[in-house]
């Protein structure tokens, strides 16, 4: 298969337990194959492939979350950019069941001075402080959905995104 362009190989649809991933060195001088499950070992299947989607925002108030499986550590993050309007959060989490808080750290902020879309709450049930223990008692019913509050003022439906990458 010398000179066989990528583009021009079949797409392999089959279970890739097993298989090979070629791989050159960092020269480019040679070649070698490498089971895909060396390549990968120690990443979970989302560290490879992040989950992602979006809402749609209305004019006004808008309240929109996420869920995420109970009992594994993630790394979130929700970002709208519009025109006079930004809006960010990110946070990492470890949630051990639906009924404790998440331990973990978020940031949030949105661009005031556009105020075009406006961060107005972020998800209750994080908990955690840099050196301390905390035993709080969990401010939601299922700390694995995570809200938000988002105002839209742009007068027209906006695309706001959001995703994690499960760690553990």
């Amino acid at each position: 298969m010398a000179n066989t362009k990528i583009s021009q190989l079949p797409t392999f649809t089959g279970n890739t337990n097993g298989s090979f991933i070629v791989m050159n060195n960092s020269g480019n001088t040679e070649s070698f194959k490498v089971a895909k499950e060396t390549l990968f070992s120690g990443f979970s299947t989302n560290a490879v492939l992040p989950v992602s989607g979006s809402w749609t925002l209305s004019t006004g108030a808008n309240t929109v979350s996420f869920t995420v499986t109970a009992g594994e550590s993630y790394v979130m993050w929700v970002n709208g950019n519009i025109p006079s309007g930004i809006v960010n959060w990110n946070a990492t989490v470890t949630l051990s069941n639906t009924n404790v808080p998440a331990i973990g750290v978020q940031y949030g902020w949105y661009y005031l001075a556009g105020n075009a879309l406006v961060l107005t709450s972020i998800p209750s049930q994080i908990v955690g402080t840099a050196g301390s223990i905390s035993t709080s008692a969990p401010a939601v019913l299922n700390s694995n959905t995570f809200t938000f509050g988002i105002t839209n003022n742009s007068g027209t439906s906006q695309i706001v995104y959001y995703g994690y990458i499960k760690i553990s």
